[in-house]
């Protein structure tokens, strides 16, 4: 079997918290608080991901479509596994969208198709690599994305476009707002997208020190995250925000160092793209591997179809960008929490359950 060492596991969680979560509004219905409703998102998705540790603990060499069967029996557990198939295929999908629309204004005159079609030969040629080929990848583009990441900031530090004032008053209509966001948002998006790793994890070559390297990737990329939103609201203030559709992207255009340093759009489209690219290809390859579990069939055969189904999903997925944002959060509010929370939620109490009454046999 394939093996993933834990840097390379951490390097993949930065790459996937932040994909598509840097482009979009993260949590804009909190207003000037969204900093503060990803930030309790974060502390959510690691509740959320330490179910899926102590699943995974349980069935160390199975991914998520191959113990559902073993605690839910053959015929519940093929259903409720091909159904996470699926859902990797949406998420894929969706994210591969996001990166289409975010291309699509510096390429007006090509056809969103053609867009998906190019990103989707690349992950193709990686997802025929192997995982360890992804893996490697993502370690290089860690440390460019990083450098950027932060090249990017203190570029946006230098340029006197902050202003702290748009982020007061902290809390003007109290808790609600945010504890609204959190669950129905920040808390789904990005850190319930971990679902995916669950079928990533029995690749690892040090479990215990890779879960604790996975946790704190989420700390990390939970901290990077609501930094980028404070600067965000800082710069733009919470209704511009809200209502850019790629607001980082808006946000470094107000980079400008003595009129030399400015106009660093490529710079950050490539960076998001990059990561983009990262989070479409492992959902990508979370569904790819379920395929393989289910039906037992060559990942060679299945990567050619499992792209094109993809593909096809994310151009019939909306017809137009505010069609497609305006799902997403539908997605998020009734799609996600089954696949992300209460499945896993259930399959964690039924194997409790089961391990109690075994030791009281034993007893």
């Amino acid at each position: 079997m394939e093996k993933i060492s834990s840097f390379q596991l951490f390097c993949l969680i930065i790459l996937f918290e932040l994909g598509t979560a840097m482009m979009v509004p993260l949590g804009a219905d909190a207003k000037q608080d969204s900093w503060i409703a990803i930030l309790l998102g974060m502390m959510g998705g690691i509740v959320i991901f330490f179910i899926y540790v102590y699943l995974h603990r349980r069935f160390p060499q199975k991914p998520l479509t191959g113990y559902v069967n073993q605690i839910l029996g053959s015929s519940l557990g093929f259903v409720v596994g091909l159904l996470y198939t699926l859902f990797f295929v949406y998420g894929a999908a969706r994210d591969l969208r996001d990166g289409m629309e975010l291309l699509r204004p510096a390429y007006n005159e090509t056809p969103i198709s053609v867009i998906g079609l190019l990103i989707m030969l690349v992950i193709c040629y990686a997802l025929y690599g192997g995982i360890e080929v992804l893996f490697r990848a993502g370690e290089l583009c860690f440390l460019l994305t990083s450098f950027i990441i932060i090249a990017e900031l203190v570029f946006l530090f230098s340029s006197d476009a902050i202003q702290p004032m748009n982020v007061l008053p902290v809390m003007e209509a109290g808790w609600k707002p945010v504890w609204m966001t959190t669950v129905t948002h920040t808390t789904m998006f990005p850190y319930g997208e971990m679902i995916c790793f669950t079928m990533l994890l029995p690749f690892l070559k040090d479990m215990p020190s890779g879960l604790k390297i996975g946790i704190f990737g989420i700390l990390l990329s939970g901290i990077v995250l609501s930094l980028i939103t404070f600067l965000e609201i800082s710069v733009l203030g919470a209704q511009k925000v809200a209502a850019s559709t790629f607001p980082f992207l808006r946000l470094m255009q107000y980079v400008n160092i003595g009129g030399f340093i400015q106009r660093i759009d490529a710079f950050v489209i490539i960076h998001l793209i990059v990561n983009d690219f990262f989070k479409v290809a492992l959902f990508a390859y979370a569904a790819l591997i379920g395929a393989m579990d289910l039906f037992r069939v060559s990942r060679r055969i299945l990567v050619f179809a499992i792209t094109c189904i993809i593909l096809f999903v994310s151009i019939a997925i909306a017809p137009d960008t505010p069609s497609h944002f305006a799902q997403g959060k539908f997605a998020l509010k009734y799609i996600f929490p089954p696949f992300v929370l209460y499945i896993p939620l259930l399959l964690l109490m039924i194997e409790v359950f089961r391990k109690r009454a075994a030791e009281r046999e034993k007893n």
